[in-house]
């Protein structure tokens, strides 16, 4: 359904996926759009400034895969070029930063420019008040001129109070020393769609204005489904106002799940404590895929019948990670390449819903509204009313194309909308053959 070469069905949808961006829409559904442009990874991370400063610092980091940027041959070698824009609001919604910045990219050959193991990375730091943050960030390929974005939040720290504390955790991949004894590290940008490697390490900033000549350092991760737990205690000495502290994390001891690592620091009666949360995932999966049991559950949404029961009928573990690699390797468009585009497309579509349709514990691809948009993408027209009378929110999906419209009734009046008429993926998947 979602792309298979022998199956008419299939071909459409994966037609539908690489073209989704010509489909028109009104401008009240644009947030609804799936991005089209490169996709990127963003890391926030808040350090100190300085021991006297009032104003924190902000650093956004970027990372792209070459494979996700346009390249134009330029003589001897390619080039691809990306305008990174981020722009900053206050809990007033009152733009309170931003910056625009380009960025070159050079590849000596063209199978580079193919690769997913080699990177762009670029940052820009903002010195701000303390206070919550709201972070727009896009990228736009100045070649295609396409264009992909995403927000966050943080709340920036204050550090010129002088008792213990620390800066947010960044995840790095190497760290070394210049003969002043200046440390440089390289970031590993960890977002919720990227899976960090084995090599990583953790790594903060703790500050202190009288340093305690010692500080306990105890650190845990727990993992959500797994609920796999590891804690390690050390102790690190404080000479400066400024210490770096890091440590390596063994995820390749690690079954695949989401963990939250907390670190907490102790010394001079005084304590600091923080967290992030991260994912292992296995290589055979794509980077939104965080666990192989929902992957799989996924596949309802594009696997034939006869597709579905052989997936059903392998067992856990290897076998049934081998039965899932053979599926996507069965419908892979460039076999051979290191990507699978229709895998990669498909499971954008399920990472969206998720973060457009959840309802309270429901991921929004199990939601009715998750099930019509992976499978039929962005409607060409939205109807909706979130207060009418003598009836339920509703909204109206229209779909030129198919000839067909669906209505939703949020009937708990908590934004869980639901179709009034139920539809089966099989009734959606015979929907796109006709």
């Amino acid at each position: 359904m979602l792309l298979f070469r022998h199956h008419p069905v299939l071909v459409l949808v994966l037609g539908f996926f690489i073209g989704a961006a010509a489909l028109p829409a009104q401008v009240e559904f644009d947030a609804m759009q799936e991005n089209t442009g490169p996709n990127f990874h963003a890391d926030l991370v808040n350090t100190a400034i300085d021991s006297s400063s009032t104003l924190s610092r902000l650093t956004v980091y970027i990372e792209i895969l070459f494979d996700d940027l346009h390249f134009v041959k330029q003589g001897d070698v390619f080039e691809a070029n990306y305008e990174v824009a981020v722009t900053l609001f206050d809990k007033d919604n009152d733009q309170a930063d931003g910056a625009v910045w380009k960025e070159k990219v050079v590849a000596t050959n063209f199978d580079m420019t193919n690769k997913r193991d080699h990177i762009s990375q670029c940052h820009h730091a903002f010195a701000l008040d303390p206070a919550h943050y709201t972070v727009k960030i896009s990228v736009l390929d100045l070649e295609s001129r396409q264009k992909s974005e995403r927000s966050t939040a943080i709340d920036l720290a204050r550090f010129d109070r002088g008792e213990l504390s620390g800066s947010s955790l960044l995840f790095i991949s190497s760290v070394t020393q210049d003969s002043t004894g200046r440390l440089a590290v390289r970031p590993q940008i960890s977002d919720a769609t990227k899976g960090i490697i084995d090599s990583t390490l953790a790594f903060l900033e703790v500050y202190a204005a009288h340093p305690p000549q010692e500080v306990k350092v105890k650190y845990e991760l727990l993992g959500n489904a797994t609920r796999t737990k590891v804690r390690r205690t050390f102790t690190q000495n404080l000479e400066r106002w400024n210490t770096p502290l890091f440590f390596k994390l063994r995820t390749d001891s690690l079954p695949q799940d989401t963990y939250l690592l907390s670190v907490e620091l102790e010394g001079g009666g005084a304590s600091f404590k923080t967290r992030k949360s991260f994912f292992v995932r296995w290589s055979a999966l794509p980077a939104s895929a965080t666990d192989l049991k929902t992957a799989v559950e996924q596949l309802r949404y594009v696997a034939t019948k006869n597709e579905w029961k052989r997936l059903k009928k392998a067992k856990g573990g290897d076998a049934l990670l081998e039965e899932y690699k053979a599926f996507w390797l069965r419908h892979d468009p460039t076999p051979g390449t290191e990507a699978n585009e229709t895998m990669d497309a498909f499971y954008s579509r399920i990472e969206f819903a998720n973060q457009r349709f959840s309802v309270m514990h429901m991921p929004g691809w199990r939601t009715d509204m998750g099930l019509i948009f992976i499978i039929l993408g962005s409607p060409d027209d939205v109807e909706r009313d979130a207060y009418p009378r003598d009836m339920k929110p509703y909204e109206i999906w229209n779909y030129y194309q198919y000839n067909r419209q669906f209505l939703f009734f949020d009937y708990t009046g908590f934004g869980d909308y639901r179709l009034e008429t139920p539809i089966s993926i099989y009734e959606l998947h015979r929907l796109l053959h006709n």
